[in-house]
């Protein structure tokens, strides 16, 4: 590589950093992400550190060692999909400070600003950007604490992804494996195993490979078709996918170029197993779209993630009373702790901590997960988008951009798709 490893100090503070990060990964069609996943390490949805599925609950309190059913995830939910993601992006800036032109590579830690230095953006930019109201997003679609005034103190993460959908940079539009390059220390869940197909701080654009072929969908365009996504850790924030061609050079500006719309009415929650939890539909899903609203290209449609964040404390947030180091217990069934309200009739607060004798349901992560609330393992956040009705055939790369709103991250997947046309099937 002709990166130098140089030590610099791109506006950090010093500091090392506690557990923060998202992680979230595409579900419906498989991602080149998961790859790993038949590898013998990730056989059955194991994981020697941080499975995509198998986790706070999901195969039990041994889900991480022993595997678990996964389901509908089960071509896409092994191996590390969900580590392929971009840190220390804030709106309207230039480049991520995990990835700043010239081929330097960052050797200081990372964080936030007080009083929660652990995370990424926490009222922080990470660069000089001068526009007196960067932030964009309409507040009926925020997702975290959202009782704040805009643009206030407390409005802790105003710089953040989801606050300017699309207008924060990416190091790379399939994900970066880990989150970093080996030499940068950032604190939290920022892992990857190296495996051959990857190693830590790799880009996904350049050396994630095709899937197999019978993984790949065929789409005929001017239908609607099935997308899904799941999360490990929940940090709000909203989504969006896209098309690139696959002859084309893999970038951000590529994918921005073709968002693809939304059928709104068919927004809805999906246990593990592809049952219905709850259709959401445009009653209760939040979709958002205008021009200085949305970014890449303006006023292309994204959608809030649905499923409520539980935090552990509300430190630093407009509504930090009665959700204030909340200790072991973390924001289990405090209604302050959880950011807003659960979209589904079957969630009752976070489920029991899983032992010996609790099995699933049970959650052991922090402030958990219920039905449809927190670090939410349990199922996919569905929808069905419109391929354009114009759509040269061919090979196509789906992306998948997920824009966090309690930290400075962005997750991303890619997919191989086959784009027909009705007349092109005759």
């Amino acid at each position: 590589s002709s990166r130098m490893y140089i030590k610099i100090t791109v506006a950090v503070l010093l500091l090392c950093v506690s557990k923060v990060a998202s992680h979230a990964s595409l579900m419906i069609p498989t991602p080149r992400n998961a790859n790993d996943r038949d590898l013998p390490q990730f056989a059955g949805g194991k994981a020697p550190q941080t499975p995509c599925t198998c986790a706070n609950g999901i195969g039990g309190a041994d889900g991480q060692r022993n595997g678990c059913d996964m389901g509908v995830k089960n071509s896409s939910g092994g191996g590390q999909p969900c580590l392929w993601w971009s840190q220390g992006c804030s709106i309207h800036c230039p480049f991520c400070v995990t990835d700043p032109p010239g081929g330097v590579i960052p050797t200081e830690a990372l964080s936030g600003n007080p009083p929660h230095v652990d995370k990424l953006g926490f009222r922080k930019s990470y660069c000089n950007q001068t526009m007196e109201k960067p932030w964009t997003l309409p507040k009926h679609a925020w997702t975290m604490n959202i009782d704040a005034e805009e643009g206030a103190e407390d409005d802790s993460y105003r710089f953040n992804p989801w606050r300017a959908p699309g207008s924060a940079p990416v190091v790379d539009p399939c994900g970066q494996a880990g989150g970093k390059f080996k030499e940068t220390p950032v604190g939290g869940d920022s892992v990857y195993v190296d495996t051959e197909m990857a190693q830590m701080g790799d880009m996904g654009s350049v050396v994630l490979k095709a899937v197999a072929e019978h993984l790949q969908p065929t789409w005929t365009a001017g239908s609607a078709v099935d997308v899904a996504w799941g999360m490990r850790y929940n940090h709000g924030g909203g989504y969006q996918y896209r098309l690139c061609p696959a002859d084309s050079p893999l970038t951000e500006a590529c994918f921005q170029q073709m968002p693809l719309e939304f059928v709104q009415e068919e927004h809805k929650l999906l246990w593990n197993n592809g049952s219905l939890i709850a259709k959401l539909g445009t009653e209760k899903g939040v979709f958002v779209s205008g021009v200085g609203v949305t970014f890449g290209p303006p006023g292309s449609t994204w959608a809030r993630n649905p499923i409520p964040r539980v935090n552990t404390d509300n430190r630093g947030l407009a509504n930090e009373k009665g959700c204030n180091q909340t200790g072991s217990n973390g924001g289990r069934n405090n209604p302050i702790c959880q950011q807003f309200e659960a979209l589904c009739p079957q969630d009752n607060g976070t489920y029991p901590m899983c032992s010996e004798e609790q099995g699933w349901p049970c959650s052991y992560d922090g402030s958990g997960q219920g039905a449809c609330s927190g670090d939410w393992t349990a199922g996919l956040i569905a929808d069905k988008v419109i391929i354009p009705k114009d759509l040269k055939p061919g090979k196509y790369i789906l992306g998948w951009r997920y824009d966090c709103e309690e930290t400075a991250q962005v997750w991303q997947n890619c997919a191989d798709v086959n784009i027909v046309t009705n007349s092109s099937q005759q």
